[in-house]
């Protein structure tokens, strides 16, 4: 009986242990439609754990809230820990940001904000109070009360999360990511107090995983671009237009805006902008241009409106009568160009080129800009940028006129073309790249349209594949060429002068000014590989340029010993000076020297008293260290000037020169 008994419980216990385990397979999660960030986080995790997601669709906020907390459902994404909130529910810890938007029609910033709608008992209106004291907020719940306060006029605009992005897009409500505007703390998963402690742990480890993490940005990133073209298509086809006329263009074929390529196909920064605008349009854009075809009778056709877009097309203020600019997609910064070592550091500022032969591309952005700062020049005019090019290299001028990216991109692709930026000059503008549409009424009504694509653009990206810049890493490799040429001349001339030889190989391999290594030395001691343990420091000196133009070569020769003088007290290993102010040490290093190095090279007082007070002279430092294994030095080198940009883009962003 006794065992009949037992056996019995036994039956029991693992029936109710596998209803347990079975009901536990089965979830609901509170959420409201269109929530595509918690359908990302709890689908992964359904795929992960086996488990049977239901999502549970609310109609406000709070709704979500009050459904987990009393239980109804069990869980709930993107939720903002506050003290409150934390007596009503248990935490994960924090698993992703919430993509937050300022939904508008009017404005694109809350600095322009006086009077803005924020979703009830959330933690946005805090958010605005503590970084706009000045903008009152009005509370609403749901997405119809939200979109009454916008079309009403009763708001410049609502903050919401990213569940609002479809309905207001589809609407024709523009929306402004504001993750970069405010500070918004990251948020959690939350169930009801004290249940399912255990799956808020786990869940959370796996959203932090690396692959987790990776698929939900591309996920969102993928669902805010589809609804932003979604939104676009939609909006393009109720304007007053015949989308199936086709959108006549002409590119002009500068490098690296427009490429022509044999098998009829063009590439570039423009080419791709437009390419991609028009496929995010759904028009029907067709190429009517030749790569031989110049540029004065391009902008004259369109002057003319004899096609519908031109590109690339610097914005200035002489066009706007005959052009509807969208936004610009590239903003290169514009410099002087001459003859490989021609009349080193005689100018610099363009004025000062009153006595030389300048040329510039005939009615392009340059013409006009010298026009204005040389009035009384006559300029040399040329039909296109590769007849101006011919004629700086056949001594037909003295200087002409690009910007960087073209500059780079020539000196990348030409590596015999003997041509090079006037340093002492610098760049001496800044441009604005745009699209731009015909003054019809078809280009008046499709320029924004274009805008709004282009503003979805990666254009980061776009540019980094065109307009890379040569640096001293490529003369790195020149310099190696050099190197085994010269050797073999120095070693016939060994028998004859032994001493010359060795003075010589001394020079060739020491930096005149510093008395530190130059690039040439580098390359012989690195050049077969650098071992995974040597820290690599490069140092750039910021705003030197200023310091030659204000105080004079002299100014700047001291600077540059006084960085040197540092590096040989205080560095156990190898410095070389590889560029005008540019510094590479080599050296084993523990973590405290690194830092230690960092705090010392990053500012240096330079105690001769210039214009009656020291100098300080700041620099961003870049570091590849502990590497798993030996590289080639140009591999090395690129890891530590990669850091060197990030360094030199954070202290402009935080206001340090």
């Amino acid at each position: 009986m006794i065992k009949k008994f037992g056996w019995l419980l036994s039956c029991v216990f693992v029936w109710v242990s596998f209803n347990c385990w079975a009901k536990s397979k089965e979830i609901t999660v509170a959420t409201e439609a269109d929530d595509v960030v918690t359908r990302v986080l709890f689908d992964a995790i359904a795929e992960q754990f086996a488990l049977d997601v239901t999502y549970v669709n609310m109609p406000s906020f709070d709704a979500i809230l009050d459904s987990v907390a009393r239980g109804e459902t069990d869980f709930a994404a993107n939720i903002t820990f506050t003290h409150e909130r934390e007596k009503r529910f248990s935490y994960s810890h924090p698993t992703n940001i919430e993509y937050t938007y300022l939904y508008s029609n009017t404005t694109n910033s809350l600095r322009d904000a006086t009077r803005i709608g924020v979703p009830q008992d959330t933690i946005y209106g805090e958010l605005i109070a503590v970084n706009h004291p000045d903008i009152q907020l009005v509370s609403y719940q749901g997405h119809e009360e939200a979109y009454a306060l916008i079309s009403h006029g009763q708001v410049d605009g609502i903050v919401d999360a990213i569940n609002q992005l479809k309905p207001m897009l589809l609407k024709g409500t523009n929306a402004h990511l504001l993750n970069d505007e405010i500070s918004i703390k990251p948020v959690s998963i939350v169930s009801q107090k004290g249940q399912h402690l255990e799956e808020l742990t786990q869940f959370a480890q796996f959203i932090h995983s690396e692959q987790m993490q990776k698929r939900l940005r591309e996920e969102i990133t993928q669902y805010q671009f589809a609804i932003r073209k979604q939104a676009l298509q939609q909006a393009i086809a109720q304007a007053p237009l015949d989308l199936d006329e086709p959108l006549t263009i002409k590119l002009e074929p500068i490098y690296p805006y427009v490429i022509y390529h044999p098998d009829g196909h063009v590439s570039g920064i423009t080419a791709e902008v437009l390419q991609q605008s028009c496929d995010i349009l759904a028009l029907n854009c067709q190429l009517v241009s030749r790569s031989d075809e110049r540029w004065g009778e391009m902008l004259q056709g369109f002057i003319q409106q004899e096609f519908d877009l031109l590109a690339p097309l610097a914005m200035t203020k002489a066009r706007e009568p005959f052009t509807y600019y969208t936004s610009p997609h590239y903003a290169p910064q514009s410099v002087i160009v001459k003859r490989l070592g021609y009349k080193p550091n005689v100018y610099s500022h363009v004025s000062q080129l009153i006595a030389e032969r300048v040329g510039v591309v005939e009615d392009d952005y340059f013409d006009a800009l010298l026009t204005q700062m040389l009035p009384l020049k006559e300029l040399s005019r040329f039909s296109d940028h590769d007849a101006m090019v011919s004629a700086l290299l056949a001594n037909r001028v003295d200087y002409i006129t690009m910007d960087t990216a073209t500059l780079n991109y020539l000196l990348r692709n030409e590596l015999k073309l003997a041509i090079e930026q006037d340093d002492a000059i610098g760049v001496f503008d800044t441009s604005k790249i745009s699209i731009g549409l015909a003054n019809t009424e078809k280009g008046r009504v499709l320029a924004p349209y274009f805008s709004r694509a282009i503003e979805m653009l990666d254009l980061n990206s776009i540019i980094e594949r065109y307009d890379v810049r040569p640096d001293w890493r490529s003369s790195l490799e020149m310099e190696q060429k050099f190197a085994a040429k010269t050797q073999t001349l120095f070693a016939a001339m060994l028998l004859l002068a032994f001493a010359l030889s060795y003075y010589l190989h001394r020079l060739s391999n020491t930096d005149n000014l510093t008395g530190l290594g130059n690039r040439r030395q580098l390359q012989r001691k690195y050049g077969n590989g650098i071992a995974g343990d040597l820290a690599i420091l490069y140092i750039d000196v910021n705003n030197f340029k200023p310091i030659n133009d204000t105080y004079g070569h002299h100014c700047g020769d001291m600077v540059l010993k006084a960085i040197a003088l540092e590096i040989k007290s205080h560095w156990r290993g190898k410095g070389f000076r590889v560029g005008g102010d540019e510094f590479i040490l080599i050296g084993k290093a523990s973590q405290r020297e690194v830092e230690e190095a960092f705090d010392r090279f990053s500012r240096i007082r330079l105690e001769q008293h210039i214009a009656g007070k020291p100098l300080i002279i700041s620099s961003s430092i870049g570091l590849s260290a502990r590497r798993e294994r030996a590289m080639s030095l140009q591999k090395a080198l690129h890891l530590a000037d990669v850091d060197m940009y990030q360094s030199k883009n954070e202290q402009r962003e935080m206001g340090y020169s």
